[in-house]
């Protein structure tokens, strides 16, 4: 959900982006056998994602941070996002801290 609504407030902060998903037609998106709301979809999300990638940022925090206006709602949402990245790496909570200083 924060992601989604990040990815928006990415493209309200930028117009360009948004101008040239607007631009999309529709025989565009038919070439592509998709509807014209799935390829702006698609454009959405890899312009978000080279953005991210640009600025070597983690999509999940990154977004957690542009979303959340409650910033201690937001440290719990960045906490337990690492802590199941954490698990899905097979790493204890404090093996994680201390590898990434923490």
């Amino acid at each position: 959900m924060m992601y989604a609504q990040a990815r928006e407030m990415f493209f309200t902060a930028h117009p360009d982006f948004q101008a040239a998903l607007d631009e999309l037609m529709e025989s565009d998106a038919r070439h592509a056998n998709m509807s014209l709301r799935q390829q702006r979809e698609w454009h959405a999300e890899r312009i978000y994602a080279a953005f991210l990638r640009q600025k070597n940022l983690d999509g999940m925090i990154f977004s957690i941070q542009l979303a959340e206006p409650d910033k201690a709602v937001s440290v719990e949402a960045i906490e337990s996002y690492l802590k199941s990245h954490t698990a899905s790496l097979g790493m204890s909570w404090e093996e994680f801290c201390t590898k990434n200083e923490l």
